[in-house]
């Protein structure tokens, strides 16, 4: 009569090593691939005080100080904020009712949380220029502020350095628009002999704070910025690096049937190319990219790929983002 060998339901102590042994080649492996990784990376240099001044910090963030600490890119701290700001803005704008960008040159001052709009007597906001002319004279925003300016390369006019997205939203109070949110990207140039050489770049994110139940100015609620050197190795003068920069911010192409208008420059009729919805092109700048050193563009003037071919390669940040995304 044969018996069965009764085997019991643990590990014997060579497969324990066996498995050991193995768990060993695999966790090397990890750490070997890990630390190439690591140091296949651009170094990151170290933290850089800006002199923002009392007056922009107290602006771009709510602070009394008039510096700030921020390390120089590549910067890959700045770079996972990015990427999180990057989800909050898709998040805003695919449920905007619209989308209008406009141009600055200088610190935007105005982030309301309503605007006035009154649909039977207003005219209909279907352009960035009618939301810039609007608030001008339904909100009392001083002209200067920002910019009427159709996409760069139609005229000598120089390219805006900054930008603000008002993202709008449904509104529950009569009579107003909601703002949902604020997008604010500075690029700011520092040459002084005192001051960091550079470029300070930042996007910034305002909105209703989460205890608002009332209208009221929209707050800072996160963002990122990065110091960029100058491109040109060792410079002894701001001359040497004077076309670095990150422009433009955003282009906008309108509805085909606007070129119905006739409107000169004609290179203006170049960006009339969306069938139906309007949209943008705009881009934030790269914390991971090294510097903001020129591009060349080759395109001819009736392409309007020359207003931004630069762009091409200069940031893992752009966005394709209808005015009017509800519709």
């Amino acid at each position: 009569m044969n018996h069965r060998a009764h085997q019991s339901g643990g590990f014997t102590s060579v497969e324990l090593l066996l498995v050991l042994a193995l768990s060993a080649v695999v966790i090397g492996g990890a750490v070997v691939s890990y630390g190439t990784i690591v140091r296949s990376q651009p170094s990151v240099s170290s933290a850089v005080t800006v002199p923002l001044g009392i007056a922009r910090m107290q602006n771009f963030y709510g602070l009394s100080s008039d510096t700030v600490n921020v390390a120089m890119a590549p910067q890959y701290g700045a770079l996972s904020l990015a990427e999180e700001l990057r989800e909050q803005f898709v998040t805003d704008t695919l449920s905007a009712t619209a989308v209008f960008c406009l141009p600055r040159d200088s610190t935007n001052t105005w982030r309301p949380s309503v605007i006035a709009y009154n649909p039977a007597v207003d005219e209909e906001l279907d352009t960035p220029q009618k939301f810039r002319t609007h608030i001008i004279a339904r909100a009392s925003v001083p002209a200067t502020l920002y910019r009427d300016y159709r996409n760069p390369l139609n005229d000598t006019a120089t390219v805006p350095q900054n930008a603000s997205i008002f993202v709008l939203g449904y509104s529950k109070y009569p009579g107003y628009l909601k703002v949902n949110a604020i997008y604010d990207i500075d690029v700011l140039r520092f040459t002084g002999t005192t001051e960091p050489n550079g470029i300070y770049a930042s996007v910034k994110r305002y909105a209703d704070s989460a205890t608002t139940t009332t209208p009221s100015m929209l707050n800072y609620m996160g963002g990122y910025d990065v110091f960029f050197a100058p491109s040109v190795p060792n410079p002894t003068s701001s001359s040497q690096w004077a076309t670095d920069g990150f422009t433009p911010l955003f282009i906008t192409f309108e509805r085909a049937s606007r070129l119905a208008l006739r409107e000169t420059p004609a290179t203006i009729e170049r960006f009339k190319r969306a069938s139906e919805r309007p949209f943008y092109f705009i881009w934030w700048p790269d914390p991971a990219a090294r510097h903001l050193g020129p591009v060349a563009n080759t395109l001819a003037s009736s392409d309007p790929r020359q207003a931004y071919n630069q762009m091409a390669g200069r940031t893992a940040f752009m966005f394709t983002v209808p005015m009017f995304p509800a519709l």
